[in-house]
């Protein structure tokens, strides 16, 4: 797989969520640092991507379903179409990120429609970065979830990676959920007790370190998106600016 370097400094990024700088104090801004990114993106603002740009129209899908590919331990993502002639999307993410949690409320709904009708190939590098800076497994475990899920059933995807942000704490002054209430919640979320005895057992810890490997290798935070091996620069927060980015993208190769 192709390395993606990027050699910029990892700054704090700011955060709408207010109540998490409010509740956690200190705590919360080192996590939210720890996260790696910065809201000004080497100083490009958000309007260079915002939703009210022009977007063209998307060409007719191609495709009524996503198309997932079998879990694969040597690719260190969980991947949707991978035959798709629209651009290349990779979402590296961490569950313990408040950023990543308002990247997905901003986002997902896009990025699954465009998933659903096969206008972008997508990958996603589920990471546990954070579990350094607070000494849980938090982060492990529910990409561990995440994983186990996938390898049951891909088609669970959405609804895990929705169950595993919800128990995401609002500040790191609340209570973490452990291991176990993880593998639970997974269960909550339609995986079986298969799924549930994989997290508890810690069946894919191996996985999702190399999963890591390949944040640190790129030097990158959480979330990073990539558009065909191109770190994307936009607002994650504000919803709709993906969305425009990758329209563009995705006529701009049907026109090829």
């Amino acid at each position: 797989m192709t390395s993606h370097k990027n050699s910029r400094e990892l700054k704090p990024l700011m955060t709408t969520r207010r109540g998490v700088l409010a509740a956690g104090g200190v705590a919360a801004t080192l996590l939210l640092a720890a996260c790696g990114n910065s809201e000004s993106k080497e100083g490009k603002q958000a309007s260079d991507s915002g939703a009210s740009d022009a977007a063209p129209a998307l060409p007719s899908p191609t495709q009524s379903a996503a198309v997932s590919v079998p879990f694969d331990e040597s690719k260190p993502y969980l991947e949707f179409n991978p035959d798709s002639e629209g651009p290349a999307v990779e979402l590296l993410v961490d569950y313990r990120c408040p950023h990543c949690k308002l990247f997905a409320e901003a986002q997902d709904k896009d990025i699954r429609e465009l998933v659903e009708k096969g206008y972008i190939n997508y990958r996603v590098y589920p990471r546990p970065m954070l579990d350094k800076r607070t000494g849980l497994t938090f982060s492990n475990d529910t990409a561990s979830a995440v994983v186990a899920s996938w390898v049951e059933d891909p088609k669970l995807f959405w609804d895990m990676n929705e169950a595993m942000f919800a128990l995401q704490p609002e500040s790191p002054e609340d209570h973490t959920p452990d291991t176990a209430e993880v593998a639970e919640a997974a269960v909550k979320a339609g995986a079986s007790e298969e799924v549930k005895k994989a997290v508890l057992d810690e069946k894919y810890r191996e996985f999702v370190a190399t999963v890591e490997e390949v944040g640190q290798e790129r030097e990158v935070g959480t979330p990073t998106v990539y558009i065909d091996g191109e770190e994307w620069m936009g607002d994650g927060e504000q919803p709709g600016t993906l969305k425009v980015e990758l329209v563009k993208a995705i006529a701009a190769k049907a026109k090829k």
